[in-house]
Order: C-alpha cells, then sequence, then structure tokens
C-alpha cells in the first residue's frame, strides 16, 4: 500500500512540473517569445563571426586572395598656360602638370590601407609617396557610432578645400598640410569626429623632435545636398607652403582654425570656406616666405551652375590676408566632358596683390584631365 501511494505522489509530483512552466509560459507568451527569438539572434551572430574566423584562418592573406580586393585608381592632367601682367612680359606654357597613382586594399571588413603616388612638374622629382596608410575599423558600431584608426603619411583633416576650379584656392595654399600622424576617427550616420596627433616638420626655436602637434575636425552632413563642418590645428608653420623660413626665429606655435560649407541645390552648387591663424607669427619672421604679416588668413567663395551631366560653369571670388601681399583673385571655369573619363576645361584667373610686385594679373589656363 505504501509502495502504491508512493508511486502515485511521484506520478503527480512530475506532472506538476511539466505543467508548471507551461503554465507559466502560457501566462507570458510575448516574454518567451521575445527571449527565444533574442536567444536566436545572439545563436546566429555567433555562428557567422566563428564562421568568419574561420574563413580567415583557413584562408590567409597572399596576392592572390587580395587580387580582388584591390581597386587601382588614377589621374593624368594635361596644361596649357598664358599669363599676361599687366605693364610686364608675357608668358606661356605647356605641361604635363599632375600625375597620380592610387591603390585601395580592403582585405578584411575591418582592415584596409591605402597608397597614393604623386607627379607634379617641377614639384616632385621623379615620384612622391604623397600618401600611404592603414586603416583599421571596429568590427561592430556602439551606440550607431563606428570607431577607426588611420595611421600613415596623409593630409591630416585641416580644411577642406572643396574647388570647382582648375587652380587650387588660396584656402588650400595656406592650410594644405601632409604629415605622418595617427588619427582616431568616429563616425554616425550624418556626422564625422576625427582626431589626430603628428610630430611634424616645423619645431620652435629649442624645441625637441617630439609627437606635439595635434588635429580635430568635425563634419556634419544633416542632408545628402547640404554639408559643413570645422577643424583645428596646433600649428599653421606645419602647412605644406612654408610660411616658417629660420626656426631660429620661431619661439611659439600658432594654432589655426577652418571653417566650410557646401551646398547643392538642384544644378547649382555652392563651397565656401574660411582658413585663418589664431595668433600672431614674430615680426621677424614676415617677408621671408610667402608669410607678408603677422596673422595670416585666406576665404574663397565660389559658385557653379551644372545644367547637364557634361557642362559645368563656375566662378570664384577669392582673398587672402598678411599672405602672398594679400592677393585677390577672381575668375570663372567652364568644363565639358568629352568622354565618361576625360574633362576638358578653361578657366580664366585676375590676380590683383598689394606691394611693390603687387601689378594686376591675367592667366588663362586649358587642362585636358584623363580620371580612371
Amino acid at each position: 500500500m505504501k509502495s502504491l501511494s508512493r508511486k502515485f505522489l511521484t506520478a503527480v509530483l512530475a506532472a506538476s512540473l511539466m505543467v508548471c512552466p507551461m503554465t507559466a509560459l502560457a501566462a507570458h507568451p510575448g516574454d518567451g517569445s521575445s527571449e527565444i527569438e533574442n536567444l536566436k539572434r545572439r545563436i546566429e551572430t555567433l555562428e557567422a563571426e566563428r564562421a568568419e574566423v574561420k574563413e580567415e584562418k583557413e584562408s590567409p592573406l597572399s596576392l592572390g586572395s587580395l587580387a580582388d580586393k584591390i581597386a587601382v585608381h588614377g589621374l593624368i592632367e594635361l596644361e596649357a598656360m598664358y599669363n599676361k601682367p599687366e605693364g610686364g612680359d608675357e608668358s606661356s606654357d605647356l605641361s604635363l602638370a599632375t600625375v597620380e597613382l592610387g591603390l585601395d586594399i580592403q582585405a578584411t571588413d575591418y582592415l584596409g590601407g591605402h597608397i597614393l603616388l604623386l607627379w607634379e612638374e617641377g614639384e616632385t622629382e621623379p615620384v612622391d609617396l604623397d600618401e600611404a596608410v592603414i586603416r583599421l575599423t571596429y568590427p561592430r558600431p556602439l551606440w550607431g557610432v563606428t570607431a577607426g584608426f588611420t595611421g600613415g603619411k596623409m593630409y591630416v583633416p585641416f580644411g577642406k578645400f572643396n574647388s570647382f576650379m582648375i587652380t587650387d584656392p588660396l584656402t588650400l595654399d595656406l592650410g594644405e598640410t601632409n604629415q605622418s600622424a595617427g588619427l582616431l576617427t568616429f563616425e554616425g550616420e550624418k556626422w564625422l569626429l576625427q582626431a589626430g596627433a603628428f610630430s611634424g616638420e616645423t619645431d620652435t626655436n629649442g624645441d625637441n623632435d617630439t609627437i606635439d602637434g595635434w588635429v580635430a575636425a568635425l563634419e556634419i552632413q544633416p542632408t545628402e545636398q547640404f554639408g559643413f563642418g570645422a577643424s583645428l590645428i596646433s600649428d599653421l608653420a606645419e602647412s605644406d607652403i612654408e610660411l616658417v623660413a629660420d626656426e631660429a626665429l620661431y619661439d611659439e606655435s600658432v594654432m589655426a582654425a577652418s571653417a566650410w560649407i557646401s551646398y547643392q541645390l538642384g544644378q547649382f552648387g555652392l563651397e565656401a570656406e574660411y582658413v585663418t591663424a589664431l595668433d600672431r607669427f614674430e615680426s621677424a619672421l614676415i617677408g621671408l616666405s610667402d608669410l607678408t604679416g603677422d596673422r595670416p588668413s585666406a576665404w574663397n567663395l565660389e559658385l557653379a551652375w551644372m545644367p547637364s551631366d557634361r557642362w559645368q560653369v563656375a566662378g570664384r571670388f577669392e582673398q587672402a590676408d598678411d599672405f602672398q601681399n594679400d592677393v585677390t583673385r577672381y575668375g570663372a571655369t567652364a568644363s565639358y566632358g568629352l568622354l565618361e573619363h576625360a574633362v576638358l576645361a578653361v578657366e580664366y584667373l585676375h590676380s590683383d596683390a598689394k606691394g611693390p610686385d603687387g601689378a594686376p594679373d591675367h592667366t588663362v589656363t586649358a587642362q585636358l584631365a584623363f580620371e580612371f
């Protein structure tokens, strides 16, 4: 009898244990389903990551495996120029102005590199390694932000220098900076934040070779047609224009800032930028280089009309202060797409600078560019 009673109790207990979880699940069907779906997604994510790691281990990188991960691009520019300063002798020239050859390598979703070789007639002989960087990207976005690192020889993110014209704007002449640097990037859906450090090539008097240069930039893109941004650099003397001709006279770094706006409305485009030193250079340095004042700055304003995919007409007005004899320039460029990768452009620029060598100047440039 006792044995039968024990068997009965055991059966009841087992049935209760089976029924209770089902009852609890039935009482909260949504919670159980959500937990199961979350668990499935986590398992699928882990399996995908394990498969990716396994594939990378089983397929080591080689020239053969990288062949389909390399993109080659380049640029060839042939230019003809005519210059006539008022009261001076005219001149003309025909030159292969620019040759660029670049490689972009995306080994994995998280690892890539970029190499750019540059040749400019009269500037780089024979060829200059213009850019060479390694790019690392964190595998998963965090709170919608993608983090990354870029290290190597690069144009640091000071200034934007967008242009519709053939001739580079004065803002680029003043602020463009190519250095070996390390850069952290944080990118959201409509913004990009960059911050980095570099050693630099221009040191203040008595300064040792240390990593004391820095740069920071923020870009915001509210819409596809409109964007704006600002940037800071620890020392404007690090720019490629070489404002400091004698480091023995350079006692303190001069911080600089830039701000830009880019906007496109239908067939019309706008580019505007301002670059300025935030402090003053020593007076002893003035006149030894393109530095013709103690606080250099430059601004550029361009408007463009693009009536079709082939045609573009643009106008520019720009000015420099305490830099390149306070030159003022204005002009226009018309370009036509001959073929899918070839563009023919003609530009006229009028320059008017101050000082003894600042006579008004007229320059016409024709350019045939092939980009691939």
